[in-house]
């Protein structure tokens, strides 16, 4: 097969005669810029939706033996220009800033001017703006401690009821973190543990609260041990009148020997110290007494809520139940 070749003369004179073509003929002058609207188009189309994600993290990374001391922002607003489909489903969870200053050896402090080469996110949206465009990281040596874990508790114990101990396990944990932050740091302490009106003692599975960051600290969660004491006392009641439950239409007659008890409660001091004797109802159901007979009933006692029945005396009384 021969091989034909131009030299550049011979292509510049064929260019000139197929634009001679191109200018003679009208319609292909319509169809080239028919397709040049459409391309237009079609690039515009692909291009033109936008997008603004807040709240993207940014994540720096430094070189081993170095850490962040800090930085100006923690998260920026990101806008994304591309198709519809790459930008409708970017949000804060699926997208991140990365910004490598690994080359950084030593303690220093950079200024860092966002680009798009920053951002990791899986469609072919590309990013056209930053706020704020740019962020302050402070470095410094890393350094590592173990430190005690102090357990946070949120809410109020129910009266009476007064935490004796508490322990965490494990009791420390290793922190690694920037040399100045971690420097005067005393403890660690954990999430707000809710009292949530408990009244005996338990265990719970909790993270720790990284106050300063960014931390790395093993390990993150231990297991809080509160130990709960109740301080009761009981009060005595003497002198009970013991009433019978009977239906608005039973007309029968009830007589309870004895017709007086004795009832102790046993609750929190101060709850049992403002309790009145009008607070304390005792009383016998003759709902389910339906012959005329003589009974032995066990006496039932109302009173506040919080506070528990210790004793009633006696606990039954002899009920006779006659027609009228």
């Amino acid at each position: 097969m021969n091989k034909i070749t131009l030299s550049a003369a011979d292509l510049i004179l064929h260019m000139k005669w197929l634009w001679r073509k191109l200018s003679h003929h009208w319609v292909i002058k319509v169809f080239c810029l028919i397709m040049a609207f459409v391309v237009w188009q079609t690039v515009r189309e692909n291009t033109s939706f936008e997008v603004v994600v807040a709240d993207v993290p940014v994540d720096v990374t430094v070189a081993d033996g170095l850490a962040v001391l800090d930085q100006s922002v923690k998260t920026v607003s990101v806008r994304f220009r591309g198709s519809r489909e790459d930008t409708r489903f970017i949000s804060n969870d699926r997208i991140q800033v990365k910004i490598d200053l690994s080359d950084a050896t030593h303690r220093t402090r950079q200024v860092v001017r966002l680009s798009p080469g920053h951002v990791k996110v899986p469609s072919r949206a590309h990013a056209v703006q930053f706020s704020p465009s740019e962020l302050i990281v402070s470095i410094d040596r890393e350094v590592e401690r173990v430190l005690p874990v102090k357990a946070v508790f949120k809410g109020d114990l129910p009266q009476g009821v007064h935490l004796d101990k508490m322990v965490c396990s494990p009791a420390t944990v290793n922190v690694r973190g920037a040399e100045k932050l971690l420097s005067d740091l005393e403890q660690v302490r954990t999430i707000p543990i809710d009292w949530d009106g408990r009244r005996v003692s338990f265990k719970t599975y909790v993270a720790i609260v990284p106050e300063i960051q960014p931390w790395v600290i093993a390990p993150d969660h231990v297991t809080v041990e509160a130990i709960l004491v109740e301080h009761v006392e009981t009060r005595r009641f003497e002198n009970r009148e013991v009433r019978p439950l009977l239906a608005s239409d039973d007309t029968r007659s009830v007589k309870i020997r004895p017709e007086k008890v004795m009832v102790i409660l046993r609750g929190s001091p101060q709850q049992l110290a403002e309790l009145s004797e009008r607070d304390v109802f005792t009383y016998i159901d003759c709902t389910e007494l339906m012959d005329p007979a003589e009974y032995e009933v066990a006496v039932r006692a109302d009173f506040p809520a919080g506070l528990h029945l210790e004793k009633i005396e006696p606990a039954a009384v002899h009920v006779t139940v006659r027609k009228r």
